[in-house]
């Protein structure tokens, strides 16, 4: 294989035992990563923004009056 005198050598390729999560990542990769490593985070601390039965009781309304206008329609 022919290598142009100009050109530089390769890089070493990073290994995996350098990777630490908590370092800010310079890649667009790890940049991403990193954003949903903290989203995760937030999520898991957050607690939901409505309570679950609201919620399940809201669905109940929806599907009760979805049977009612086909019912009697």
């Amino acid at each position: 294989m022919y290598d142009a005198p100009d050109q530089p050598p390769p890089k070493p390729k990073k290994l995996d035992a350098d990777f630490n999560p908590d370092r800010p990542a310079k890649s667009r990769q790890g940049r991403r990563l990193q954003r949903i490593r903290e989203e995760i985070e937030r999520n898991r601390t957050e607690g939901p923004k409505y309570p679950t039965w609201l919620l399940a009781s809201l669905l109940i309304v929806i599907v009760a009056a979805f049977v009612l206008i086909v019912v009697y329609a």
